[in-house]
């Protein structure tokens, strides 16, 4: 648990400006006053750290460390169930099952950093200065529970699990048959012994392929998770997943659900490739011992 929980925090702060961008791109006309005129995850990138500096790409970037217990309980419950399943524990069901288990673990703390991440990330500099907008992310989880109140920093904790369990069930098989199939051609022998190149490509590959998959369903969740009265970006609040959903359809059409799609494909991959392989060899270099 804690060579994940570390892979997590050094994956989350490697990539998050792109989590930024992401965001932002996702965001769309839900935001106060228009979609940001962003043409792509790139030029979003240029934009935001040319207008309002760098640092508004970290804005929310507190919620890093707090980060290292959420990964951890996601690889406990996933390899803590292949431990007890019955049946071949490299099986898709097997896999497919683990995945939503240690998604819904790492739910239960993952979900109000999301929320007060994300509502951060979402606002502008100018947006941040104004009296109502986010000074931080301790002001920014009392102003949540206070005007929403409590049960909004959990808010789309339902549609969490409608992104990360397909997610995962893309995911974790291509990622472990993409590793079965670099040990069968380098002649390594087993998974200890996997070159770092093949790991890296194994999760970049299934991440990126999951990322795309999974994202009209995080397009639902991002503009749910970040939407509640106390932001002046996103001010309109939205009762459900379905409502969001349907709001989205009606007025910016089915092709907003892949809006920010390369963002998140740019985000997700390589933090996602950064956390599962370090996590490896963590675990590679503790069996050492």
């Amino acid at each position: 648990m804690l060579a994940s929980g570390i892979g997590g925090v050094l994956a989350d702060g490697v990539t998050y400006p792109m989590c930024t961008v992401k965001n932002r791109l996702q965001l769309g006309a839900s935001r106060a006053g228009g979609a940001y005129a962003y043409t792509g995850p790139v030029h979003a990138l240029v934009t935001i750290a040319r207008q309002e500096g760098l640092p508004a790409l970290f804005k929310g970037a507190t919620t890093v460390l707090p980060v290292l217990p959420a990964q951890a309980l996601f690889m406990g419950g996933y390899q803590g169930f292949r431990r007890v399943a019955s049946g071949d524990p490299d099986s898709p069901t097997v896999q497919l099952v683990g995945g939503i288990v240690a998604t819904l673990t790492q739910s239960i703390a993952m979900v109000p950093l999301e929320v007060v991440r994300q509502r951060q990330q979402v606002q502008s500099v100018a947006d941040a200065a104004s009296a109502a907008g986010y000074r931080g992310s301790w002001h920014a989880a009392v102003t949540i529970a206070r005007v929403e109140g409590p049960l909004a920093l959990y808010r789309g904790f339902g549609i969490t699990q409608a992104v990360w369990a397909p997610f995962n069930a893309v995911y974790l098989p291509l990622w472990e048959g993409i590793k079965r199939a670099g040990i069968r051609i380098t002649g390594c022998g087993d998974a200890a012994h996997l070159p770092v190149e093949w790991e890296l490509g194994a999760s970049l590959t299934a991440s990126a392929v999951a990322a795309a998959i999974s994202n009209p369903a995080d397009v639902v969740k991002t503009r749910l998770q970040v939407s509640g009265p106390s932001n002046i970006a996103a001010p309109q609040a939205f009762s459900s997943a379905w409502q969001c959903a349907r709001h989205v359809a009606k007025t910016e059409g089915v092709a907003a659900f892949m809006r920010g799609a390369g963002g998140r494909v740019m985000w997700v991959a390589p933090s996602t490739a950064v956390m599962f392989t370090t996590y490896d060899n963590i675990l590679k270099r503790l069996d050492g011992y």
